[in-house]
């Protein structure tokens, strides 16, 4: 049997390693193709319980996707100097 050396160390997850904006973008695609995939499987299917299943998951899938995407544009809060409370809006 070879003796082959094996590394200690674990891959590190995309999200864990800069991904950035292409993989934002890459996430964003793939959850738009899941759900017009979903969605076709549900004009195709016969059952209605199953085609509002898979509507509802294709409408979900479409909503992630909305909001990942302008996730990458939304500028961060800006925290009120002085009398704000850390981590809450100044009210108004």
């Amino acid at each position: 049997m070879p003796s082959a050396k094996r590394s200690d160390r674990l891959p590190v997850p995309r999200s864990e390693a800069g991904g950035g904006v292409p993989d934002r973008r890459r996430r964003v695609a793939l959850l738009l193709e899941t759900a017009e995939v979903l969605a076709e499987r549900a004009r195709r299917t016969e059952d209605s319980a199953q085609a509002q299943v898979l509507m509802r998951r294709s409408a979900e899938r479409r909503a992630q996707a909305v909001r990942l995407a302008a996730s990458g544009r939304a500028p961060e809060p800006r925290r009120m100097l002085g009398g704000a409370w850390p981590g809450r809006l100044a009210p108004s």
